[in-house]
């Protein structure tokens, strides 16, 4: 029997984009532990956690999705 709709990779994806966020504020807070942060670094540091996560999981999904069966 074929699985169809792709919500497992849906969820995949979301757990991966989660992760990719995770790992990058723990860079990021180490970061800030050695370097003293600027309120322009940390708008930074927002802007680029709010783009890692969709990006991270468009990506992980679009390749899950064209894995052929």
């Amino acid at each position: 029997m074929a699985r169809r709709g792709g919500d497992l990779e849906a969820f995949i994806a979301f757990l991966g984009g989660l992760l990719a966020v995770g790992l990058t504020a723990l860079a990021m807070a180490g970061l800030g532990m050695a370097v003293r942060p600027t309120p322009a670094l940390r708008t930074a540091a927002l802007v680029t956690l709010g783009a890692v996560w969709p990006t991270a999981t468009v990506t992980v999904y679009l390749r899950l999705r064209a894995r052929p069966r």
